[in-house]
């Protein structure tokens, strides 16, 4: 009699990732490198793995696998949905019942729907945007913003290779409208940057580059500046950190969510001509160019 081959032992955590951006493409390396861990990678566009540690799978193999945990990162609220509600997922989630941890920045009325859905299915739901961009993701110190309804190690586990910092909100979907506040605060904030920075030159000439080493070193603007201004300087807008239509898209939910504020209204509008003079996805910092503004 032939004994029949071994099959080779289940690691200890299998972690689908549902989606592949600038953000996702940070932190996958930090999945990869979990020991006893396998990693599954599903995207419709890419044609490769960037990462040969995963398995890179289309959608439409995602009822096949058997993840302990999914990590979902959207453009938005309809490929968010897309991606929860189709049946192939659903069945995912009653068969496996992982903790699925959503990244992507929704509006709170997703959110708190999505929570439902999740547990209707059995899974736990991790409501988790994050922030500090692909320079985060790839560094590991994203901050995460979560609601979960109970502990789950293996969320724990996995959000503990690409976070420095975790904040838990005590309702679904307050991490969903702080992060939309956060996000139009800070991108008012990028737009003045833009607006303030241009003016230097022109009042102070050759003492100009004082004022810029006072900015970017000293003082509360310091943390901003220094991270944006020499993007700004530059004018390279490639490559983005954070694309300039997901930021427009955060304050059109931001807008919905508080109403129609004028300095909402107003960064929205440079946003939105951001997209239209240098393309969607151009840095979110190119709101700061002079065409822009």
């Amino acid at each position: 009699m032939t004994p029949s081959p071994l099959r080779a032992a289940r690691p200890a955590t299998s972690i689908l990732v549902a989606g592949y951006g600038a953000l996702t493409s940070g932190i996958l390396p930090h999945l990869t490198g979990l020991p006893d861990t396998a990693v599954t990678l599903m995207s419709r566009h890419l044609t490769t793995c960037p990462d040969p540690r995963a398995t890179l799978i289309r959608p439409d193999a995602a009822g096949a696998t058997e993840p302990d945990v999914i990590i979902g990162c959207f453009a938005d609220d309809e490929h968010s949905r897309s991606f929860w509600e189709h049946p192939n997922t659903a069945a995912v989630l009653a068969a496996h019942r992982p903790a699925c941890i959503e990244l992507s920045t929704i509006s709170p009325a997703w959110a708190e729907e999505w929570h439902q859905l999740l547990q209707g299915h059995g899974a736990v739901p991790v409501e988790s945007p994050v922030t500090g961009s692909r320079p985060g993701a790839v560094a590991g110190t994203l901050s995460a913003f979560l609601h979960c309804p109970m502990a789950d190690e293996r969320a724990e586990r996995v959000l503990g290779a690409f976070t420095r910092n975790r904040y838990r909100f005590s309702s679904p979907g307050h991490p969903a409208r702080f992060k939309l506040v956060y996000n139009a605060w800070g991108a008012a904030i990028l737009h003045s940057l833009g607006v303030y920075a241009r003016l230097l030159p022109l009042l102070l000439g050759e003492d100009s580059t004082t004022a810029a080493d006072i900015i970017t070193t000293d003082g509360w603007m310091s943390v901003i500046a220094s991270a944006k201004l020499g993007r700004i300087d530059s004018g390279d807008y490639s490559d983005p950190d954070f694309a300039a239509t997901h930021m427009a898209k955060d304050l059109r939910y931001a807008r919905d969510l508080l109403g129609d504020l004028p300095l909402i209204n107003l960064t929205l509008k440079a946003f939105e001509e951001t997209v239209k003079l240098h393309g969607p996805y151009a840095d979110f910092t190119a709101v700061a160019a002079p065409e822009a503004s």
